[in-house]
């Protein structure tokens, strides 16, 4: 009840730039050691893509990398931000893959440090710390923009303000690719509880978890026309299972640095995620939209009806539901 009153209504209700980076200590910058002991070498922390459900962590991140450089039908010519580029993957697979150049964003110190040393010696390739409320560029500066779930933290009130900004940024004949983390419109108490457990321990401030209808809205009160939209939650809770299986690996080492509280916490967290994602209860949302009223641009987008890409599982169509008894 302390966190409801004193913290999440604050941040659904005002959500100040000063909220933002006081969120980035419990969010992202726990330790890149940390992370790397749960997201593996990809250090990927959105949900990844499985065609077979026999994919590695890398394997399916780089199938999403792909999935995104498709879906905005990326050329060597554009020019690309990445609002929120974490670790800095899609800035070096966008860059140096498909010859972008590619400006990456992030609020926290710990992934603009591990972004900028994989992306070394790479000049098209920019990394900067950097608040995405308080970006400034000159209007229509990008041919692409891309956001994987960054957006939850801009929170209720500003969310809309948010993505005119992104609006503003995007040439008229641009292409936003747009994945966010969402829940369900029918939600359950179980749902509510978990989202608090999330709030106070892993997200704080992350309050723009809204279901689909909700997020397609306010970017058509931006300004946006939406062409295509994936619900990949059963994709989400795979890669999550993946996640916790990395985390018990390094059980020895993280229990050790950080104690057996915080240990068991981030489990429960990973553990917890892996039902939710699976049952529905949070889900990812993966959206392509264009400028609203630039005709060409639609026309062109809606030819690419969906990226080059098999989603259809060539094992097993049940593979996303098997993980281990323990978690089941």
């Amino acid at each position: 009840m302390t966190y409801l009153m004193n913290d999440l209504i604050a941040h659904t209700l005002l959500h100040l730039d000063a909220h933002n980076g006081a969120n980035i200590p419990v969010a992202y910058n726990k330790g890149n050691d940390w992370f790397r002991a749960t997201l593996g070498e990809p250090m990927v922390y959105t949900s990844g893509i499985y065609k077979t459900g026999t994919e590695s962590l890398k394997e399916s991140q780089t199938y999403k990398l792909d999935y995104v450089a498709q879906a905005i039908a990326i050329k060597p010519t554009d020019k690309v931000l990445d609002i929120g580029c974490g670790w800095g993957r899609l800035v070096d697979q966008l860059s140096t893959k498909y010859g972008a150049d590619v400006t990456g964003i992030s609020l926290s110190e710990e992934q603009v440090k591990f972004a900028k040393n994989l992306n070394q010696g790479n000049d098209r390739a920019h990394i900067l710390l950097q608040d995405a409320m308080t970006f400034q560029s000159a209007d229509g500066t990008f041919d692409k923009i891309t956001s994987l779930e960054m957006a939850e933290h801009v929170g209720i009130k500003r969310y809309t303000h948010f993505l005119r900004m992104v609006h503003k940024l995007l040439k008229p004949d641009g292409t936003l690719y747009f994945q966010v983390a969402g829940l369900r419109r029918q939600w359950q108490y179980e749902d509510f509880v978990w989202g608090l457990f999330m709030g106070e321990h892993v997200f704080p401030g992350a309050d723009a978890s809204c279901p689909m209808g909700w997020v397609t809205t306010q970017l058509e009160r931006a300004g946006f026309e939406v062409q295509r939209v994936q619900n990949l939650g059963n994709h989400y809770s795979r890669t999550l299972n993946q996640w916790l299986e990395e985390w018990h690996l390094a059980k020895d080492d993280m229990t050790k640095k950080y104690g057996e509280s915080t240990y068991r916490r981030w489990e429960v967290f990973l553990a917890w995620s892996v039902r939710v994602a699976r049952q529905g209860s949070s889900t990812v949302f993966m959206i392509t939209a264009t400028k609203h009223g630039e005709e060409a641009t639609r026309i062109e987008v809606q030819k690419h009806l969906a990226p080059e890409f098999n989603l259809e599982p060539t094992v097993k169509a049940d593979y996303v539901m098997e993980m281990p008894a323990k978690w089941d």
